[in-house]
C-alpha cells in the first residue's frame, strides 16, 4: 500500500510543478493623456498588460514629492472605470479607500482604466480654471495627475502617449524619438516626476559643456511680452554653468525648465530632469534678473535632494508621510548654494548678499519659540505644519539651515586653511550617494563633513544641529574678516522710520502728531540715521524731543518711547583683516576661474 501511495504522489508532482511555473511575460503600463473639448479636463487611460493576480490594486498618490504635506488627489478623481482591451468587456473597479481602487483582473489579463481629472487650480496657474473660457495650455504635475499600480512604482517601464488640441505642444523631461507626442520613461517614480506643460509656449536652447538644456515659457493670458531670450542666456545659462561647476558634470541627458508666466507669479518644484518655476510678468519685464534666485534654487535642487538625498526620500512611499530630519540640508543648503551662486555671478552684489545673511540671522533670533525645537525637528514636523496653528514662530529649516550651511563653510574653510570647503562635502555626498543612487543615513552629514575637513564636527552638530542652542554668528564670520553685532532693544518709537541722508522719514506716524514723510532731523539735538545706538539704554515711556521737517515746516515734538523688544543686527566687513581672512571672503563670495 505504502509503495502505491509514492508512485501516485510521484505521479502528480509534473502536473502540479507545471501549474506553479512562473510566468515571466513583463507586466506593461502605458498612459494617454487627452485635453477634452473644454481646454481644461484632463482624460487619462491607465492601460495594464498580463495583469497575472486576481485583483489589482490603483492608487493616486497622497502626496507630491518636494511638498511635503498631505494632498489627498484621490480626491481629483472622478468616472473611473474598466475594461478589457481584448473583448472590450466591462472590467469591476471598486473604490476601496480615499486613494485606492481595486480592479478585477481574476478573468482579464489586459485592461484599460480611464478617469477624468476635472478642472483645477494647477499649482503654477496663479488662478482658478473659468468655465467657458479656452485655455492657451496648462502646466500640471505627475503625482496629481497619473495613478499608480500598488506594488510597481519602480522597475516596470512607462511610456505616454499625448493627445492635445491643435497646435499645442507638450514639454517635460521624460525621453522622446521621433514622436513629440510619445514619451516614455524607466518607471513610474520617474514618469510622475516630470511635471509637464501642454499648450501653446516660447521656447529657447542653449548647450552647456555639450548638454542641451531648453527654457519653456507658457503664459496663460498668451505672449510673453518680456525679453525671454535675455533671461535663458544671461540668468538661467550662467547659474546651469555655476552650480555645474560645484559638482563638475551633470547627471542628466538633458534638462528642461518649465517657466509658467503669470501677472505676480511664484512658487518652484523640484525633478530629476526639470523643475516647475512661477515668474511675474511683472518682475520679469522691470528685470529679468529677478527670476534668478527661485531658479538658482530649483536647480540646485537637481542634485541636492532630488539625487543626494536622506534614504527617507526615495524610494518614495506615495501613500503616506515620509519623514526625514535632514531637510535642513536638503532645502537649507539649496537655498545657500542658491544665493551664493547669485552672489559669486555677480547677479548680486556682495553688500546685497550680506544684507540678505543679516535679515536672516535676525529673523531666526527674533523668534521668541526658537529654542522648543531643534532644526531637525522642524524637518520632521512639516508634514504637520498646516494642521495646527501655534502662537508664535520657532526655528525654519530653510533659513536656519542656509545659515548652518554657512558657518559649516566657514568652519571648513577656517580649519583646512582654506583648501576644503562645503563644495567638496557636496561633491563628496554626491560621489558616496548620488551617483550609487542610494540614499544617505540620517547621520551622514556630520559624518561628511568631519571626513573633509578632519575636524570633529560631533559637537557642533550636538548643540547646533540636534541641540537649539544660538549660533555664535559672530565667532564665525570672523574667519571671513567680517564683523557681526547684535543688540537688543528694550524701547523704539512709536511709528516705523527708514534712513534718509538729512535723517530719518517717518511712516504711519498714527496720532504722535507726525506725518507721513516727515523728516526727523534729530533726535535730543542729535542727527541720526540709525537709532540703534541712541536707544540700546532707552526703556518704554521714556520721552524724546524730535526736531521735524515736512509739509508744516520745521518744528518740535516731544513723544513718549514705546516699550518694545526688537533685536538689531548688522554684517559687516572688518576694517583690518589678514592673509587668511582676505582668501577666505574672496575665494567663498567671488567667481570662480576654471
Amino acid at each position: 500500500m505504502l509503495r502505491f501511495f509514492i508512485v501516485i504522489l510521484f505521479l502528480a508532482v509534473p502536473a502540479c510543478a507545471q501549474k506553479m511555473r512562473d510566468d515571466m511575460t513583463p507586466l506593461g503600463l502605458s498612459y494617454e493623456l487627452k485635453v477634452l473639448e473644454d481646454t481644461q479636463t484632463l482624460a487619462v487611460s491607465m492601460t495594464i498588460v498580463n495583469a497575472k493576480r486576481d485583483r489589482t490594486y490603483i492608487a493616486m498618490p497622497n502626496w507630491t514629492p518636494g511638498s511635503y504635506r498631505p494632498q489627498r488627489f484621490g480626491e481629483w478623481v472622478s468616472n473611473v472605470k474598466g475594461k478589457d482591451t481584448k473583448t472590450g468587456q466591462e472590467v469591476t473597479v471598486e473604490k476601496i479607500d480615499p486613494l485606492t481602487w481595486s480592479v478585477d483582473t481574476s478573468k482579464h489579463r489586459d485592461v484599460k482604466i480611464t478617469y477624468e481629472i476635472e478642472p483645477r487650480r494647477w499649482r503654477f496657474t496663479g488662478g482658478e480654471p473659468k468655465v467657458g473660457r479656452v485655455m492657451t495650455g496648462m502646466h500640471y504635475e505627475g503625482p496629481a495627475t497619473f495613478m499608480y499600480i500598488r506594488g510597481h512604482e519602480r522597475g516596470t517601464p512607462v511610456s505616454c502617449r499625448y493627445v492635445l488640441p491643435k497646435n499645442w505642444q507638450v514639454a517635460n523631461g521624460m525621453l522622446f524619438d521621433d514622436d513629440p507626442f510619445f514619451r516614455h520613461a524607466a518607471d513610474y517614480d520617474t514618469f510622475v516626476d516630470c511635471p509637464t506643460i501642454v499648450g501653446l509656449f516660447d521656447r529657447v536652447k542653449f548647450m552647456v559643456n555639450e548638454t542641451p538644456f531648453s527654457c519653456v515659457f507658457w503664459n496663460p493670458q498668451g505672449k510673453n511680452k518680456w525679453d525671454i531670450k535675455k533671461f535663458a542666456r544671461t540668468v538661467v545659462k550662467p547659474i546651469v554653468t555655476e552650480e555645474g561647476r560645484v559638482f563638475g558634470s551633470y547627471p542628466f541627458p538633458r534638462y528642461v525648465f518649465l517657466f509658467t508666466v503669470s501677472r505676480f507669479g511664484g512658487g518652484g518644484l523640484e525633478h530629476l530632469n526639470s523643475t516647475s518655476i512661477g515668474l511675474s510678468e511683472l518682475a520679469m519685464a522691470k528685470n529679468v534678473r529677478n527670476g534668478g534666485a527661485i531658479t538658482a534654487h530649483e536647480f540646485f535642487h537637481t542634485w541636492n535632494v532630488k539625487r543626494i538625498r536622506p534614504i527617507a526620500l526615495g524610494p518614495f512611499n506615495y501613500r503616506q508621510e515620509n519623514y526625514t530630519k535632514n531637510l535642513w540640508v536638503s532645502e537649507g543648503w539649496t537655498s545657500y548654494y542658491g544665493s551664493l551662486s547669485m552672489t559669486r555671478l555677480g547677479m548680486r552684489s556682495q553688500e546685497q548678499y550680506l544684507s540678505g545673511i543679516n535679515n536672516g540671522i535676525r529673523r531666526e533670533l527674533s523668534k521668541p519659540r526658537r529654542k522648543e525645537h531643534a532644526v531637525t525637528w522642524a524637518s520632521r514636523d512639516i508634514w504637520h505644519a498646516g494642521r495646527v496653528r501655534e502662537k508664535g514662530s520657532r526655528v525654519d529649516y530653510y533659513t536656519y539651515g542656509e545659515l548652518l550651511g554657512l558657518v559649516i563653510d566657514l568652519k571648513i574653510r577656517d580649519v583646512t586653511d582654506n583648501k576644503k570647503s562645503l563644495d567638496d562635502v557636496m561633491r563628496f555626498l554626491n560621489r558616496w550617494f548620488a551617483e550609487r543612487n542610494v540614499g544617505f543615513e540620517e547621520d551622514d552629514i556630520e559624518r561628511a563633513c568631519t571626513a573633509i575637513s578632519n575636524y570633529d564636527f560631533s559637537d557642533f552638530f550636538a548643540r547646533y544641529v540636534d541641540g537649539t542652542v544660538d549660533l555664535p554668528f559672530a565667532e564665525y564670520f570672523v574667519f571671513a574678516g567680517l564683523k557681526f553685532e547684535s543688540t537688543l532693544l528694550q524701547a523704539d518709537l512709536p511709528f516705523p522710520v527708514r534712513p534718509h541722508s538729512k535723517g530719518l522719514i517717518v511712516g504711519s506716524p498714527r496720532g504722535s502728531g507726525l506725518e507721513r514723510g516727515d523728516i526727523i532731523m534729530a533726535i535730543n539735538g542729535k542727527k541720526m540715521t540709525d537709532t540703534t545706538k541712541f536707544l540700546s539704554d532707552k526703556v518704554g515711556g521714556e520721552k524724546v524731543k524730535l526736531t521735524v521737517r515736512g509739509k508744516m515746516g520745521k518744528r518740535e515734538v516731544t513723544l513718549s518711547l514705546r516699550s518694545r523688544k526688537r533685536l538689531v543686527t548688522s554684517l559687516k566687513p572688518m576694517k583690518t583683516t589678514n592673509r587668511k581672512q582676505k582668501a577666505i571672503l574672496k575665494s567663498w563670495l567671488s567667481a570662480h576661474e576654471d
